[in-house]
């Protein structure tokens, strides 16, 4: 009998035992509760490829978000915008508030009418929210964002949502394990450099290894134990803080954020929560402390800081159950904090001579 008919059989039980062995330890694995890599569905359901800002919202896309935590509609208009259509010329007579950000901004986990855009229209009267929020942002592709697109909207507000998040993300060029990103560094002079652009498409092999670690525990297992860590993102090799001002580079961008609000006739809020916070550079409180000393000789900005130490906050009631995001409650808290200080403030620019009032309430029926 020639040797490979004699090799055969053994070597389809060790193959087989080989099977048996892995399902048994991905079982085992499971039950200690090291599952595979967690993917939100919005990233392959909402998003699409953009050369100069990594990924944008899809054009024109609709369908239901449902990640075990909630169940939602979304719509994508034919711009990228969460929402209804909306044309780039402000209508006549009429404020117009752009809000910008990350997943916050977006709305993750909500119904449109719930947004903290929704929910802000509705409390100011006469003025128009546009949702320019896309999943997955942090400081330097919202500004990028601003920049090609939203200074098309000609807005009289700009309003920033920073997450907890978006300081360390801003040193990454690889983020959520498979998706490339531009980024900044700042030069000798303090000047932001753009880099990273055009934006590639992820590698065979990044999709091949992420396509396996979010389907196997075991593939994440050997990622992590290779990595010494979950390799869920890459960080730039320049990114090493300034411990004098270890958050240099997110104030950067936001002061630049503010300048192209200011070029385009618009005052600029920033509203920060310090949910999802993992940055490594320095404490959350210190980046609230250097943006608000980059702010304070800016007399057209309101600096609106860490929404959940104002009074009436309650994470428990405010944010999604096992998720971390804002639900329409704490979306409702955030824009009323918003729409108040937009009204107690007289903005000398744009409109104060138009000035900003708080929609009443409708009586109960």
């Amino acid at each position: 009998m020639p040797t490979s008919r004699r090799l055969a059989p053994k070597l389809a039980i060790l193959a087989t035992a080989l099977i048996v062995g892995m399902l048994g330890l991905e079982l085992a694995l499971r039950l200690m509760g090291a599952g595979p890599v967690h993917v939100n569905p919005d990233q392959r359901s909402f998003w699409a490829h953009d050369s100069r800002l990594g990924w944008i919202n899809q054009p024109g896309h609709a369908g239901t978000f449902d990640n075990g935590f909630f169940r939602v509609q979304v719509e994508i208009n034919s711009k990228g915008l969460r929402g209804a259509e909306v044309d780039y010329q402000k209508p006549q007579g009429v404020k117009r508030i752009l809000v910008i950000g990350d997943s916050f901004a977006w709305g993750f986990g909500v119904e449109q009418n719930e947004t903290f855009s929704t929910r802000l229209e509705a409390a100011i009267p006469d003025t128009e929210v546009i949702n320019g929020g896309v999943s997955g942002y942090s400081t330097d592709q919202a500004l990028l964002w601003f920049q090609l697109e939203g200074k098309r909207y000609s807005p009289d507000v700009v309003i920033y949502l920073l997450s907890g998040n978006d300081d360390i993300m801003n040193s990454m060029q690889l983020a959520y394990w498979v998706y490339y990103k531009p980024s900044f560094r700042l030069d000798g002079g303090g000047a932001l450099v753009l880099q990273g652009v055009p934006v590639p498409e992820a590698s065979f092999e990044n999709r091949a290894r992420h396509f396996l670690r979010s389907r196997s525990a075991i593939a994440k297992a050997v990622e992590v134990a290779l990595q010494g860590h979950e390799a869920s993102f890459v960080y730039l090799a320049n990114s090493v803080p300034d411990p004098e001002s270890p958050h240099r580079l997110t104030v950067a961008l936001i002061d630049a954020m503010r300048n192209e609000a200011r070029s385009v006739g618009a005052s600029f809020l920033v509203v920060a929560n310090s949910q999802f916070w993992f940055s490594p550079n320095g404490s959350y409180e210190r980046l609230l402390v250097e943006l608000r000393q980059a702010g304070s000789a800016e007399g057209d900005v309101i600096d609106l800081i860490n929404v959940e130490s104002q009074p009436g906050w309650d994470a428990d009631a405010m944010q999604i159950p096992g998720d971390g995001h804002w639900n329409g409650t704490g979306h409702a808290f955030a824009s009323g904090l918003a729409a108040d200080r937009l009204a107690a403030q007289n903005l000398d620019q744009p409109s104060a001579a138009r000035g900003w009032s708080r929609a009443k309430p409708a009586a109960n029926k």
